[in-house]
């Protein structure tokens, strides 16, 4: 496989776009490509983090301590608690598959000898801003709470992603209604999708998906956001397969997009918001106006 240079891997990602070519050069110095054989260890709780790591080829699992789990792709970052806090990982994590990925030295990252403070500030400031989105809405509000306050702007419950129960077999309408309101969560303020809770708060579990397992499930979800979204936007979503009282469910955690957020249906790109408890298509006449005053004015 031929490999990009660092460089340009990494201005890909919005912990670096900010920076300019020099400053990237400068981070460099402090990186190494790594390769990892499918089910091989990156960390675990008990080591020491010393890298932030960048996805270049691969897929990752991160395993939290509360038995649930994020997928993770190229082009996707992981490792910023543990450097951000240099005591300790917040889980473990292993290849899926045979995977590259960027290690970014995290104590030189943040000693003004090997990078300019302010270089390091802009990088830690992008950092915290995703982890208190992240965390605010995994670690303060349980899913169990979500599912009892029911759905409202930026909640929202799917009974399966792709089968129709009531005429039992496949169904892309149903794919397409999800992608609808991940694409409107993140043109708006964010939400919660969860996939596997019927309308009114039941649990169904995920098995009526009808996926051979949980991963074949995220793997299918993935490339349908990469096709019908686009693949840079799974950086702004966060997925976690959950155990409630012996059932499974899909969390997504989206966070708002900085950028707009097109939902192709066939030949044709629709844009979504929230608008209560609705994902809605905004009239071609609105779409300007909006994505003007959301995205581009401060």
């Amino acid at each position: 496989m031929q490999q990009l240079p660092a460089s340009s891997i990494l201005l890909q990602h919005e912990i670096f776009s900010a920076l300019d070519v020099d400053h990237i050069q400068l981070l460099l110095s402090l990186t190494e490509r790594r390769n990892y054989a499918e089910g091989e260890l990156v960390f675990d709780t008990n080591m020491q983090p010393n890298y932030l790591f960048f996805i270049e080829h691969g897929r990752f699992s991160l395993h939290l301590p509360d038995n649930t789990f994020k997928e993770m792709e190229a082009g996707e970052l992981f490792g910023e608690i543990g450097i951000i806090n240099q005591d300790f990982r917040s889980g473990s994590v292993r290849a899926v598959e045979d995977s590259i990925v960027i290690c970014i030295s995290g104590e030189k990252l943040f000693n003004q000898e090997f990078v300019p403070a302010e270089v390091a500030l802009v990088i830690l400031r992008t950092l915290a801003k995703r982890l208190t989105t992240y965390l605010r809405s995994k670690e303060q509000v349980s899913t169990e709470e979500i599912i009892r306050n029911g759905e409202n702007d930026q909640v929202e419950f799917k009974s399966t992603l792709r089968w129709n129960l009531f005429a039992n077999k496949k169904d892309p309408k149903l794919e397409h209604a999800s992608l609808k309101t991940i694409a409107a969560f993140m043109n708006t303020h964010g939400g919660i999708l969860l996939i596997g809770v019927a309308d009114d708060g039941e649990i169904l579990d995920l098995k009526n998906d009808q996926f051979p397992n949980h991963d074949k499930l995220l793997l299918h979800l993935t490339k349908l956001i990469k096709d019908k979204i686009g693949p840079t936007f799974t950086s702004y979503l966060h997925f976690s397969i959950e155990q409630i009282n012996e059932k499974h469910l899909l969390r997504i955690d989206c966070q708002p997009a900085p950028k707009p957020a097109y939902l192709q249906d066939g030949q044709q790109g629709y844009f979504y918001i929230r608008t209560g408890p609705a994902s809605t298509a905004l009239p071609l006449s609105k779409v300007y106006g909006y994505i003007r005053e959301r995205f581009y004015e401060e």
